[in-house]
């Protein structure tokens, strides 16, 4: 009985080790699966959205550096 005292530990830290690394790899798998890249259209529209914000932010500034 003392020596299966002694042995449950190093027999349980293996296979404590492997359930931690399961469930390390389940948590990094649904990570993943929840971030969906954008596609080609959805990135050439916010591209062209920011790009016509950019000028007409370049428009105001140059207006409110002629209104000085």
């Amino acid at each position: 009985m003392e020596n299966l005292a002694y042995y449950l530990p190093l027999l349980l830290c293996p296979l404590m080790l492997v359930m931690v690394f399961f469930f390390m790899k389940r948590m990094s798998d649904g990570n993943n699966s929840n971030k969906s890249e954008p596609n080609g259209k959805d990135l050439q529209k916010n591209m062209n959205h920011l790009m016509e914000q950019n000028q007409k932010l370049m428009k105001e500034i140059d207006s409110l550096k002629r209104s000085q």
